[in-house]
């Protein structure tokens, strides 16, 4: 015990930092390959198409108040 700190925290805490810290570094590398091959221009507009038709069928779903007239 460190500091009033139990080991077992500090070993737990460390670890999940390291973890932490290689996802991010693997999400990163797999953000620049996707970049470096062109498929993420594909994937920002296959997701901005389907966020657009969710957009239009919840936008149908709500009558205006003046559509009634």
């Amino acid at each position: 015990m460190r500091d009033g700190i139990p080991l077992v925290y500090r070993t737990f805490r460390n670890s999940w930092t390291v973890l932490h810290v290689l996802l991010v570094l693997a999400g990163a590398g797999a953000l620049v390959w996707w970049w470096t091959e062109g498929n993420l221009v594909l994937l920002l507009t296959a997701f901005a198409d389907t966020l657009l038709a969710i957009q239009n069928a919840v936008g149908g779903l709500v009558r205006w108040p003046w559509s009634r007239w």
